[in-house]
């Protein structure tokens, strides 16, 4: 599937603009973005929900851009389920075979399919259930099983898991990777969730007002961000302001406050205004007197795998994980790997993450 220069406006407001993009055949791509991105907005052109205003959507090569949603080879799954109420799961999964009649298969046949699918989705036995006897996960699955049964070239998926709760969530993710997995099928996925599109894709496109700001699979995505939102909106993470005052061995010196640190590269230049991105896992606590910077422990906070701490320097509020607890109020060293931290060219934005990054998140 190629997307080129894909644009849409509402109004005075451009929803997407401009968006070129390349998804090879079977790849699990995920749109990731915060809200009022763009992301379902481009989602919807490539149902064939909504028209763009300018570009092209093709497949293999040909132009499907004025194509209704019915004749593109792509299903929708649905972040509310949209299952039929008055249908059993039977009926509700063989829906999309038995509508047209001049391409209905045998009852037999679809007898089959749908067991097939139902296998496929892990609900064998629950072929005469209607969906108000269907837990939230098992509804999700009826979708895609629904979704599915007609082989589609692309599984598009609007937020599959965002009105499940946590655990459910966990248990449809890793239902997505495994039915990904045995059909091949493309499957590109619109998520605000940076986690979920982190640990089931293959590749992730973040987007920002409208734009692809990276395209990249899930470890680059994290470990190299390309850009300043990215690094911001992608993980937990600190930010602290310094200044680039040289090189060592190619990579970029920053002096923080007197500190002075390589750091890797995302495009600064010498004398430049910077922000480092420092990453939890990356710090760790020393002893006093010791390390790159010295400060206090402000909070300490379990998680369960680890132990978030925050410990106030005087270049910023530091977040770390660490596998023991440390007492609030305990002075401590702060150190890092060379080169751990990222530089970027502040290009006149400011030193504090985005609202959704004052939160330590899990990794």
């Amino acid at each position: 599937m190629s997307v080129r220069g894909i644009s849409k406006r509402f109004g005075a407001v451009v929803a997407v603009d401009d968006v070129s993009l390349e998804l090879p055949a079977g790849v699990f791509f995920s749109l990731l973005g915060p809200s009022g991105c763009g992301k379902t907005t481009l989602l919807r052109m490539i149902a064939g929900l909504e028209q763009p205003d300018g570009g092209s959507i093709l497949v293999d090569g040909q132009d499907i851009t004025s194509q209704p949603p019915e004749r593109r080879p792509f299903n929708m799954v649905f972040q509310r389920y949209a299952l039929f109420p008055h249908l059993n799961v039977f009926d509700n999964v063989a829906f999309g075979l038995t509508t047209e009649r001049s391409s209905r298969p045998p009852k037999g046949e679809v007898t089959r399919r749908v067991a097939d699918m139902l296998r496929l989705v892990g609900l064998e036995g629950l072929e005469q259930r209607m969906p108000t006897q269907l837990s939230g996960g098992q509804a999700q699955r009826v979708s895609v099983a629904r979704a599915l049964i007609r082989q589609p070239r692309a599984l598009l998926l609007d937020e599959p898991m965002a009105a499940l709760d946590r655990n459910v969530r966990h248990q449809v993710r890793e239902e997505l990777l495994r039915i990904h997995a045995e059909t091949g099928t493309t499957f590109l996925m619109v998520t605000h969730d940076q986690d979920e599109a982190l640990s089931i894709s293959q590749l992730v496109g973040l987007m920002n007002e409208g734009k692809l700001e990276q395209v990249a699979d899930p470890e680059t995505m994290y470990h190299r961000p390309a850009t300043l939102f990215a690094a911001r909106f992608v993980g937990a993470g600190c930010f602290v302001s310094g200044r680039v005052v040289g090189r060592t061995d190619g990579a970029p010196e920053v002096d923080v406050q007197g500190i002075r640190f390589a750091a890797a590269d995302a495009g600064v230049a010498g004398g430049e205004e910077a922000q480092v991105l420092l990453r939890p896992q990356d710090l760790k606590l020393a002893d006093p007197g010791s390390g790159r910077v010295q400060g206090s422990v402000e909070t300490c906070t379990f998680f369960g795998a680890y132990y978030a701490i925050t410990v106030r320097t005087p270049i910023a509020l530091l977040r770390l994980h660490e596998p023991a607890a440390a007492h609030p109020g305990a002075s401590v060293g702060v150190d890092w790997p060379a080169t751990a931290g990222i530089a970027y060219p502040t290009s006149g934005e400011t030193a504090e993450p985005a609202a959704e990054d004052n939160v330590l998140r899990s990794e």
